[in-house]
């Protein structure tokens, strides 16, 4: 599967504020939860942008 996008991204921080699970995530953007895990290690709290400066970072790497 691809790499998580920017929208995504914005929609993963939503879901946090709302405090859904990891499951819950994954299945609305259907991706595994393993996967949401990942991307919320990014930043804590999460924040789509600082996340996805250092995906951008990453893979620039």
């Amino acid at each position: 599967m691809s790499s998580i996008t920017y929208s995504e991204r914005i929609k993963i921080e939503t879901f946090c504020e709302l405090g859904l699970s990891n499951i819950q995530m994954g299945v609305r953007l259907n991706r595994s939860p393993s996967t949401i895990s990942y991307e919320l290690s990014r930043c804590q709290p999460y924040q789509a942008e600082l996340a996805q400066t250092d995906a951008e970072y990453k893979r620039s790497r």
